[in-house]
């Protein structure tokens, strides 16, 4: 999947719970991809989904932000991160689930290539299906939802 479906799929997950953490959220999406790049950029040799792609890194991003995330930011960096894991799922090349497997994961047969027009339909439809549903813009103009979330 290429980063602007990431994106549109973890601001859909974001948006119905608190969509001021979108930018956690998108940025976590990314991470399995620009954390390649700065593996590389450090000398370590990374294959394109391969160590930062394991299952078990969004897993444990979560787990620990319950613990040391009291803004939730670390919590919707995980969620964005395992949205990426998901969605890199669909693709024919799929996604291993640890070092220890060589298998890769590939849901609904892994038949959404990146890049093409479904991979497209499926994220931004995703997300138009939520914003739908959600209303988010008018959560934005409510200040008692955005205290919630400011502690204004």
């Amino acid at each position: 999947m290429t980063w602007k479906s990431h994106i549109a799929i973890a601001t859909a997950c974001a948006i119905p719970f608190n969509p001021a953490l979108i930018p956690a959220a998108a940025l976590g999406s990314t991470a399995p991809d620009w954390l390649e790049w700065v593996l590389r950029f450090f000398g370590i040799h990374v294959e394109h989904r391969g160590m930062t792609h394991y299952l078990y890194i969004p897993v444990i991003i979560i787990t620990l932000s319950f613990f040391i995330d009291f803004q939730s930011i670390l919590f919707w960096f995980g969620i964005g991160y395992l949205t990426h894991w998901v969605a890199d799922a669909l693709t024919p090349s799929g996604v291993p689930i640890s070092q220890f497997d060589n298998h890769r994961i590939h849901f609904f047969g892994g038949k959404i290539k990146t890049g093409a027009f479904m991979e497209y339909v499926l994220a931004f439809g995703f997300l138009l299906l939520v914003v739908s549903f959600v209303k988010p813009l008018d959560q934005f103009n409510n200040k008692d939802y955005l205290n919630n979330y400011y502690n204004v």
